[in-house]
């Protein structure tokens, strides 16, 4: 993967990249490590987006903060 395009870091210091692989929760429903894709808001919510068909569900007012590195 190139490299990252954004980071979401969330009041409790979680730090979510793009292209990164996630471990715990996923490995421990039996699938491996994804990486982090995308993400998209819905309503009060932030979900990430993985490969595998992974999402991963955050409130929005557990986000600190969104940084994007502009694309054009």
């Amino acid at each position: 993967m190139s490299k990252p395009t954004f980071q979401i870091v969330t009041t409790d210091g979680q730090a979510h990249i793009q292209g990164r692989f996630q471990t715990g929760t996923f490995t421990e429903l039996g699938g491996e490590a994804p990486r982090l894709e995308s993400y998209e808001h819905d309503g009060d919510f932030l979900v990430l987006c993985y490969e595998h068909g992974f999402r991963q569900i955050i409130p929005e007012h557990r986000i600190k903060y969104i940084a994007c590195l502009n694309q054009d």
